[in-house]
């Protein structure tokens, strides 16, 4: 049996972050992955990352220059037909992933944290209503342990293995429905030829490739690409069918580096991303971009909040769920409100088809401007006032009324996530206003009611 203050399982970036911000701050830090070897670090990515994040991230941790590949100046957008292209200013970068990946781990080993490779974390230890800790299976032994700890993180990716084996009545231990996940498949290779503005990632709107979702051209440089697709989880069709389909044939490919696909939780926030004893980060926490999937940043933002909200708990000397609480009112506060304000947006776009969205781009319903506006500091009372009035002279009233309508309730829900309750007591009754927002949007929009 090993005791640690905090247990960290799941090694990728959010995991690993976490771990080294608090082996930095002097806490006793356990840091398991399932992986080992020179599979730590090997992640299915879109592998791009806006530069705010990594000026957050250095505050805490100066990067290392040799991971970023590429400079990005912004996001090109196309509508199916590709007839019309968004120009979207953004500074950001290309990432070597999977050296991404084991840098943040030898940070993390280097400020003090114990890693435990090849170790996969399979069950919560519950005693007296807390985590206390988890078992684990070590695969390079086959000997099953036990980690104690005052406090356990669950950056265990998608799956969420130590909160979704937790008891139902705990808010955090929400399961993740098909219809708040994406499925994506991507490929990493070199072509023969260039592509053009390589400084620019890609991003195509089309409903046959990528129903529900979208696909994508990243370059790490202007021969060396990361391609791949999402398709909305609900619709049960596989991503790699679609690739090899549709995506494969366009490009002339000297030699593929890396293949691999998976789930992504693409939806509002949880519920609650802390309970007695036990915290969830990064994807684990299914703190993802809700719109274009990306989840490196969201990362960063959760291992570092949830890092001060366990410093707070060994100062104060208690880690109920109560006191894990300010990680819950800072994200929300941070990115929460927009995840929920995207993810009601990502829902009118699943209603759309490629008619439609082709219209909507070439009328230019919302500008650069105000897509950029709109992912930078959320859905604003201009842009649903932009809305309203574009409905008195834009024709296919249907469209209009559906953006406005998604810009309407994305408005009031962010709102909700900006009163989030300040204790749990109040958690129950603000989440069934939430719910009820969402049960009127779709029926306005006529996507259903709410997943049981």
């Amino acid at each position: 049996m090993e005791h640690y203050d905090v247990v960290v399982v799941g090694a990728g970036t959010a995991g690993a972050y976490t771990a080294y911000n608090l082996a930095k701050l002097g806490f006793k830090t356990a840091l398991l992955e399932s992986k080992y070897g020179e599979m730590v670090g090997v992640k299915t990515c879109g592998d791009a990352l806006g530069k705010h994040h990594v000026d957050r991230m250095s505050r805490y941790l100066t990067p290392n220059p040799n991971i970023f590949v590429n400079d990005i100046k912004g996001v090109e957008l196309f509508s199916p037909d590709l007839r019309t292209k968004y120009v979207i200013k953004g500074e950001g970068y290309m990432l070597d992933r999977f050296n991404w990946g084991k840098w943040l781990v030898r940070e993390a080993v280097n400020a003090g944290a114990a890693f435990y490779e090849g170790t996969t974390a399979t069950a919560p230890i519950i005693e007296g209503g807390s985590v206390v800790g988890v078992r684990a299976n070590d695969a390079r032994q086959g000997t099953a342990k036990e980690f104690r700890a005052k406090v356990v993180v669950d950056a265990s990716g998608s799956v969420g293995v130590v909160r979704t084996k937790l008891p139902d009545t705990w808010p955090i231990s929400e399961r993740l429905h098909p219809e708040d996940v994406s499925h994506a498949y991507r490929e990493v290779f070199y072509i023969d030829g260039s592509v053009e503005a390589p400084n620019y990632i890609k991003i195509y709107l089309d409903q046959q490739i990528s129903p529900g979702g979208y696909w994508w051209a990243f370059p790490y440089s202007e021969g060396f690409l990361n391609v791949g697709l999402g398709v909305w989880g609900i619709l049960k069709i596989n991503p790699r069918a679609n690739y090899v389909k549709y995506l494969e044939p366009r490009y002339k490919i000297r030699n593929k580096v890396h293949m691999g696909g998976g789930f992504i939780p693409t939806r509002r926030p949880l519920k609650s991303l802390v309970g007695n004893g036990i915290l969830a980060v990064g994807d684990a926490a299914a703190a993802v971009n809700p719109l274009h999937g990306g989840g490196i940043g969201q990362a960063l933002l959760t291992g570092e909040l949830a890092s001060k909200a366990i410093k707070r708990a060994f100062e104060i000397g208690k880690f109920d769920v109560e006191t894990l609480w300010q990680y819950n009112l800072d994200y929300m506060r941070e990115w929460g409100y927009r995840q929920a304000q995207l993810d009601v947006v990502r829902l009118m776009l699943q209603t759309l088809d490629n008619d439609d969205l082709n219209f909507g781009l070439s009328r230019k319903l919302l500008t650069e401007e105000d897509v950029l506006d709109i992912s930078s500091h959320g859905v604003t009372l201009s842009v649903v006032d932009k809305m309203r009035l574009a409905l008195q002279f834009v024709g296919r009233p249907g469209l209009l009324m559906k953006l406005y309508n998604a810009m309407q309730y994305a408005k009031r829900i962010g709102d909700l996530y900006l009163q989030y309750p300040q204790s749990p007591s109040g958690l129950s009754r603000w989440h069934e206003q939430v719910m009820e927002a969402y049960r009127e949007f779709r029926e306005k929009i006529g996507l259903g009611p709410m997943p049981a």
